[in-house]
């Protein structure tokens, strides 16, 4: 693919850094700030035998279902039955600069309005296992590290073109040609031959390592494929990006950036329309989550996905909403450039780390919506270590630290306190609330100098490492393989990179590559609890909260954890914003 033209680097840079970061409250401000895309890994996915794959992929046990509360009502004496019509509208944290997933970089904004148009290859079910959507089939390649998929036949698009391997091979050209993707993707693959066409219907993807999890990568972005020829026709004019073409139970009708898509029934949608209920839906940006959610409640809104404490405390307390709540998704945390001075000296990072006041922060973002953090897994999670304690609130332990740093480096010290910046985004009434926070407990061991950025400016600066300490939000996948990206080596290094913190450790290299490979789900649990020691042990991170993602929604709004796959598969519901709307229906319709 062409990479086009008219565009430059650093507007793609900033749009897909968005995409690809999981910014913190404390970081986004007001507003939620936007979420990953799995184009890295990020988004939650796991494995299970329900392929037809030559090999058994087993329940990683993982997943836990998400938190439904509901109204109180009187107990009818049978479910409704669903309704035919009427147009769900929805609000959005923000918009992005087009839809097409191989263009765009999708956040959780991008994934609400993107799903209904796109059905992936693979998704999951609510158990958190991978199973085939679009794809029929899955298999390893004995004795290589390829994989096989294979489509369903009979698949069309919106334009009614059927769906081939020639529009998967297509897809993964275009992303591992765009210079921000590729960033993501082009590390687990080698340099040349990544992916072949086996027949029309089936292409053989090769992998730089062995992977026993491979179809998870193909359960969100990198797993929506448009047809060939609008990929095509997109490279050249990029104004198609706002009107994408897709094989989904709905699809576009207008779409006006910043201010209103429309996407409508498909009629000719390859499952048939049985359980297509909705004519249509109406996604409107958003940027304060908590006016999102007060129309929520006031019902001039259905429905809203947010991280935000206010917003959420709002739904919590309407009459008439219900509330879908996941604290399993992703983690808010600090974190230090290891190699940026000071912070490229562990006796630094250790000091930041005792003297960080974890609950004080905690209870100003999170206002008791979600619970304190130890690691990048939820203690529910059978992937969390229960021995992995984050150290903070220790600040006796931080001032023979800085006196010994300030004693071999005196020119990074003033006064005996280190000197040191911290970035944030804004302008934001709750930033600068963080910030007295965190500087409070910094303050005696610490000169801090504070820079406000706009949010763009502030990702961009994290990617090329231009910062010493910022406040962040990212990991949270269901299936842990999709975490790697974050955490190798191989994206430590360059001018862009997606292992925020810079932190190189072949032997945790070892553990992420040896998990990967195998499907014994006890091999792997130690493997990713020693990964969580070695980071404890970098002081890189200051865990602080797991974030809550909370769909809130009108009563009429039906059937949203009821979503079913091709095969009749109850599907994963609030995967951090990430949502199916195909079986929902409005019960006043």
């Amino acid at each position: 693919m062409t990479i086009r033209s008219s565009r430059t680097l650093l507007a793609r840079l900033l749009a897909a850094l968005l995409a690809f970061t999981m910014i913190a409250a404390a970081c986004g401000g007001d507003d939620d700030g936007d979420a990953g895309t799995d184009a890295g890994g990020s988004d939650s996915s796991a494995a299970d035998d329900s392929t037809d794959s030559d090999a058994d992929a087993e329940d990683d046990g993982g997943a836990v279902a998400p938190t439904i509360t509901e109204p109180e009502a009187e107990e009818e004496e049978a479910p409704p039955d669903p309704v035919v019509g009427g147009v769900l509208r929805v609000a959005t944290e923000a918009d992005g600069d087009g839809l097409n997933p191989v263009a765009n970089n999708f956040a959780v904004s991008a994934y609400l309005m993107g799903l209904p148009m796109f059905d992936p290859l693979f998704s999951f079910d609510a158990e958190g296992n991978w199973f085939p959507y679009l794809a029929e089939s899955a298999s390893p390649v004995e004795g290589t590290n390829s994989w096989q998929v294979t489509l369903r036949q009979g698949v069309t698009y919106h334009d009614g073109s059927e769906m081939t391997a020639d529009d998967m091979i297509a897809a993964f050209e275009a992303q591992l040609a765009d210079p921000i993707i590729s960033l993501a993707v082009a590390p687990s693959y080698p340099a040349e031959n990544r992916i072949e066409k086996i027949d029309d219907y089936t292409v053989q993807y090769n992998l730089l390592r062995p992977s026993a999890h491979f179809p998870v990568n193909l359960t969100s972005q990198l797993g929506m494929i448009p047809p060939a020829s609008y990929i095509a026709a997109a490279a050249e004019d990029p104004t198609m990006d706002q009107m994408p073409v897709g094989q989904g139970p709905f699809k576009i009708v207008s779409r006006t950036q910043d201010d209103k898509t429309v996407v409508e029934r498909n009629e000719d949608y390859w499952q048939g329309t049985d359980n297509i209920y909705l004519d249509g839906i109406e996604f409107l940006p958003i940027t304060d989550a908590a006016i999102a959610a007060e129309r929520v409640a006031a019902g001039d809104i259905d429905l809203v996905v947010t991280s935000s404490a206010d917003a959420i405390l709002t739904l919590r307390d309407a009459e008439g909403v219900s509330t879908i709540e996941n604290v399993y998704s992703s983690e808010n945390d600090i974190m230090m450039n290891t190699r940026a001075a000071p912070f490229d000296d562990i006796r630094v990072r250790q000091a930041l780390t005792y003297a960080t006041d974890r609950e004080g922060l905690s209870s100003l973002i999170n206002q008791g919506t979600s619970p304190l953090a130890d690691s990048m897994f939820h203690p529910d999670l059978i992937w969390n270590n229960p021995d992995v304690v984050q150290e903070g609130n220790m600040p006796e332990l931080a001032g023979p630290l800085v006196e010994s740093y300030c004693a071999d480096v005196p020119d990074n010290c003033t006064d005996g306190k280190i000197n040191m910046e911290l970035q944030y985004s804004g302008p934001s009434v709750i930033q600068t609330r963080v910030a007295d926070v965190l500087t409070a407990g910094w303050e005696p061991f610490f000169n801090v100098t504070e820079q406000e950025l706009l949010q763009d400016a502030h990702i961009l600066e994290v990617a090329i490492g231009q910062f010493q300490v910022v406040t962040w939000r990212q990991f949270g996948a269901v299936e842990p393989d999709n975490e790697v990206v974050w955490l190798e080596c191989a994206t430590a290094e360059g001018f862009i990179t997606l292992n925020w913190v810079r932190w190189c450790s072949p032997e945790r290299d070892e553990l992420l590559y040896a998990q990967r490979a195998t499907d014994d789900l006890d091999a792997r649990v130690e493997m990713w609890r020693e990964i969580q020691v070695e980071m404890n042990e970098s002081y890189a991170y200051v865990f602080t909260s797991h974030t809550n993602w909370t769909i809130g929604h009108q009563e009429r709004v039906r059937n949203l954890c009821g979503q079913t796959g091709p095969g009749g598969e109850l599907m994963f519901c609030n995967n951090a914003g990430g949502q199916f709307f195909h079986n929902v229906w409005l019960a006043d319709s």
